[in-house]
């Protein structure tokens, strides 16, 4: 939460070229975004049954772990998305908007800190060998982002109004944004 919020009168968006002329849409062959973990509730993981070490190994490797996303990234693997979507040029337009144009209408003093980063959005962004370089990991519970690598932070400055701006982003490309209780 911000405390102290002025109108940055000077402010003069970023336009389409300058923005897509950015690293890391300046290298990105594709840019996609994704939910996981949507059907995790949390990092609380509930005390094991009285068993046999056996038994309780198995247990242990049975226990529904959360999607790390440097994890996809190192091993350019899917397992655990549950919903995708590649962008098109103009919703590439149009999240690049919000990345760059959103926080520069404001001046902000006394930023606070997240707390929860239970992320289960993210941006990812892929080179021309369909690797994945850099990604933006969101959680929209706590309003925190994560930025790989950290330097991307520097052109993309997330205040707490680039939140409810990047959810409807996927909320209008069908992702959802938070968690869901299995049936």
């Amino acid at each position: 939460m911000t405390e102290h919020i002025e109108i940055n009168k000077n402010f003069k968006p970023i336009s389409l070229n300058n923005r897509i002329s950015k690293f890391p849409f300046s290298k990105a062959a594709q840019i996609k975004i994704i939910s996981y973990n949507l059907s995790f509730r949390g990092y609380h993981i509930p005390d094991p049954p009285k068993l046999d070490s056996a038994n309780l190994k198995k247990y242990n490797e049975n226990i529904k772990k959360p999607i790390v996303l440097s994890n996809l990234m190192e091993n350019n693997d899917n397992k655990g998305v549950q919903q995708s979507k590649v962008l098109t040029l103009t919703e590439i337009s149009e999240l690049s908007h919000i990345l760059y144009n959103t926080c520069g209408k404001y001046y902000f003093k006394n930023r606070m800190g997240n707390k929860c980063f239970f992320p289960r959005n993210a941006i990812l962004f892929y080179d021309e060998n369909n690797q994945i370089f850099a990604y933006l990991d969101i959680c929209f519970e706590c309003s925190g982002i994560k930025f790989f690598p950290e330097n991307i932070s520097q052109s993309i400055d997330a205040c707490e109004f680039i939140y409810p701006e990047l959810k409807n982003f996927f909320k209008n490309k069908d992702l959802m944004t938070e968690y869901i209780l299995e049936k």
